[in-house]
Formats: C-alpha cells, sequence, structure tokens
C-alpha cells in the first residue's frame, strides 16, 4: 500500500472518529478558535495603525524638512529677546538656501487670524495662510481652475488669494474664479481654486499634515494690508514672523544630512535659542516602522498565549480520548496496524481540530475586526499576513501538542490494550 493511501485512509478514520466525539471536539478547539481570533484581530489594528501613521508621515513629503515656529511662554521670549533672537523669518529661508546646497525648494507660509466675512454661522471659518510661490510646489497642491500664487503678487502684495477645494463648499458661499472674498476689512480676488487633497488627521502636532482642503492662500505680505490712499503699513496684529518653513531636498539619501546643516544653521542665527523645531518626515517614518515591528511582535505574543492555552486543551482532550479508545487501539494494532499509523492518526486528527478551529476562528475575526472599526472607529487592516499567521500558528499548534498523545497511543502493548475494558 502506498503512503498516499495510507494517509487517505488514515484521514477517513480519524474523520469518523472525531464525528462520533462532537461535542468533545467543538470544546477542544474552542481555545484555538479564541486564539486565531485574538491574533488576528491584533494583527490588523496594529496594521492599521501602522499604515495610517505611515500615510500622515508620507502626506508630509518624504523629501521635505519642516522648520516650525515654537509658542514661547513669556519668559523664554523674554530671553530669546536679550540674545536678539527675532525668531522664524524670511531671512532663515535665505539662509539656509545660501548654507545648504541640497535645498532644491523651500516654501512659507504664516497663519492668520483674519475674519471671512459672509460664511454662514454653521460653518467652520477656513484657516488663512501667508505664503510664498514656492509653497504650493513643496507641498504638491494642484489647480482645478485658476493660477497659484505667483513672485508678481509676492512683490506688489497683491490682493488676490487661492481657496481650497473645501472652502466654497464648506462655508455654503460657493466662489469661483474672478470673484471676491472679504479677509477682515479687505477684499481679495479669487484667483484659483485648488484639487481636493486626500487629508488624515494626525493625533499630534508633530505628525499633524495641514487639511490645504480648508484653507485661503494669500501671498505673504498682503496680510500687511491697504490704508485708504493705497500706501503700505504693517499691521501691529500680524508680524513679519512665519509659522512654518518647508525644506524640499531632491535626493532622499540627502535628507537627514541637509536637515542636520539646517539645525546648526537655524542655531547660529538665532543665538542657540531654542525657538524652532526641525521635523523630518523621513526619520519619523523610520522610526514608525521600527516602533510598529516591536509592536506586532509584542501583541503577537501576547495573543499567541490563547493559542497556547488551546493547544494544551486540545492535549488534555486527545490524552483522554486515547484512554476511552485504548480497546480500538489494540484491535487496530492486532489487525496489523503499526505504530506509525497509530500516530499519524491520532496527528491527523489533532491537526484537522486545530484546521477546523482556525478556519472558525478567521472568519469570527473578520467579524470582530469590522466590529471594532464601525464601533471604536479604530483603523484595522486585515492583510494576507493577518490571515496566514494565526492559520500557521494553529496548525503548529495542533502538531506540537498531539505529538504526545499520539506517542502515547502508539507505544501502548498491544495484548493490554486489547483486553482493556
Amino acid at each position: 500500500m502506498s503512503f498516499g493511501r495510507k494517509i487517505l485512509i488514515l484521514t477517513r478514520v480519524a474523520g469518523r472518529c472525531l464525528f462520533q466525539h462532537k461535542l468533545r471536539s467543538a470544546l477542544s478547539v474552542l481555545g484555538v478558535v479564541c486564539g486565531v481570533i485574538a491574533v488576528l484581530a491584533m494583527v490588523s489594528i496594529g496594521e492599521g495603525a501602522k499604515q495610517t501613521v505611515i500615510r500622515q508621515i508620507e502626506a508630509l513629503g518624504i523629501g521635505n524638512i519642516y522648520i516650525k515656529a515654537l509658542a514661547l511662554t513669556s519668559e523664554q521670549r523674554r530671553k530669546a529677546t536679550e540674545k536678539l533672537s527675532q525668531g522664524l523669518t524670511v531671512a532663515d529661508v535665505q539662509r539656509i538656501h545660501s548654507g545648504c546646497t541640497r535645498v532644491v525648494a523651500s516654501g512659507y507660509l504664516k497663519t492668520l487670524t483674519m475674519p471671512v466675512i459672509g460664511i454662514s454661522k454653521e460653518a467652520a471659518a477656513p484657516q488663512i495662510a501667508a505664503v510664498n510661490p514656492g509653497y504650493a510646489s513643496v507641498q504638491n497642491l494642484h489647480l482645478a481652475q485658476g493660477r497659484h500664487i505667483s513672485d508678481l503678487d509676492l512683490a506688489q502684495r497683491n490682493l488676490v488669494c487661492v481657496l481650497g477645494a473645501d472652502v466654497s463648499t464648506n462655508t455654503g458661499m460657493h466662489w469661483q474664479v474672478g470673484q471676491v472674498v472679504r479677509l477682515g476689512s479687505q477684499l481679495f480676488k479669487i484667483v484659483g481654486l485648488l484639487e481636493s487633497v486626500h487629508h488624515i488627521r494626525g493625533k499630534s502636532a508633530t505628525l499633524s499634515a495641514r487639511n490645504h482642503n480648508d484653507m485661503i492662500f494669500i501671498p505673504f505680505g498682503a496680510h500687511f494690508g491697504l490704508d485708504g490712499h493705497g500706501g503700505r503699513f504693517l499691521k501691529k496684529a500680524h508680524s513679519p514672523n512665519l509659522t512654518e518653513i518647508v525644506a524640499q531636498v531632491a535626493q532622499t539619501g540627502d535628507v537627514l544630512p541637509a536637515a542636520e546643516i539646517m539645525g546648526r544653521i537655524l542655531e547660529v542665527a538665532h543665538h542657540q535659542v531654542d525657538d524652532v523645531e526641525i521635523v523630518v518626515p523621513l526619520q519619523l517614518l523610520k522610526r514608525a516602522r521600527e516602533t510598529q515591528r516591536t509592536f506586532n511582535l509584542v501583541m503577537g505574543a501576547i495573543a499567541a498565549v490563547s493559542l497556547l492555552v488551546g493547544g494544551i486543551g486540545i492535549m488534555n482532550i486527545m490524552l483522554a480520548t486515547v484512554t476511552e479508545r485504548t480497546r480500538e487501539i489494540g484491535v487496530r494494532r492486532a489487525v496489523g496496524a503499526t505504530r506509525g499509523d497509530i500516530i499519524y492518526q491520532f496527528i491527523i486528527e489533532t491537526v484537522t481540530l486545530t484546521v477546523i478551529g482556525g478556519g472558525i476562528g478567521v472568519f469570527s475575526g473578520l467579524a470582530v475586526v469590522r466590529v471594532i472599526a464601525r464601533i471604536g472607529g479604530w483603523p484595522v487592516a486585515v492583510t494576507l499576513w493577518a490571515i496566514v499567521v494565526p492559520l500557521l500558528m494553529a496548525i503548529f499548534v495542533g502538531l506540537f501538542f498531539g505529538l504526545y498523545p499520539a506517542c502515547k497511543a502508539a507505544n501502548m502493548n498491544p495484548a493490554r490494550a486489547f483486553r482493556y475494558e
């Protein structure tokens, strides 16, 4: 008899034995089912969290370096004034370009608190930002209509603006290119509308990318305003300091060295005052992947404990089954079954139990993941890895914990087993 045919016969025998002990088989796989559900749910939650963080970081731009002005306390501002630090300014942009040749483009932004006149009271006011023409380029902002802010707008402080994709619809105004928007006491002509940008809300200020869909962009300097005679004046409420500088590096390998150079440039320019923060998305991405790898290992190990407990339960059930089927084992040995045949039969039974439990656990785990995503609002991602790993672990548990009962059955004395009552 060929080995394959023998395994087929043993599989049929094992299946009949499992069917005869339906209740006991169901109880024995319960631990495996719970273990697979735990592994699948934890891996899916971890993968969802990882993908969310990675998308947040990638939205910032892997080749970009962010220099953000820090909010200082009154005491910190006093010390900064004593050291003659002017904060983050356009002069810092010029220093970065002249001192770091790896920077190929840059943009800068200042957030403003100017009111948008005429919008619905129920609507959230869009954020207004004064930017330079390079900001749209480094942030990869594309136009749906019109044009971006130009160098001429910046030089002449033209009262023009570009609207994010959701500004018109969210405020209920339905603005179009060529119309005007009243910001504060001035009218700004709309020269462009941006395409919608996929935005992922960050849970920390460091990871949070700006939602450009709900922003209004004006030329930097236009917020200084106009007097009644067309002359320029500087409103005290709007200082020339910047909120953020974005420097773009062409080669990914140059990002970290460029960030170090910028840090030294700003340290000297600001006279060792810690009033800026340098955020490197590439560095954050590497750290996030390392942290998530560790998190997955820890969560997987914790969830695997449930599978081990289920395996111990299966082993105990199989040991009890071996004792109950002692006479059957003796009969099978008497009619020519070898020790190997007995081992194969009981291992097949155990693996069959764990595979059934694993399959039930996978389908139940998918349902649990859906419930978690819907009720808890957590980001989840079910990958092939999240399904294959618990199934392989269940099969391994079946092999490992089924080996001892199988060996115990195979090592029985056939004569004593045959006479067992």
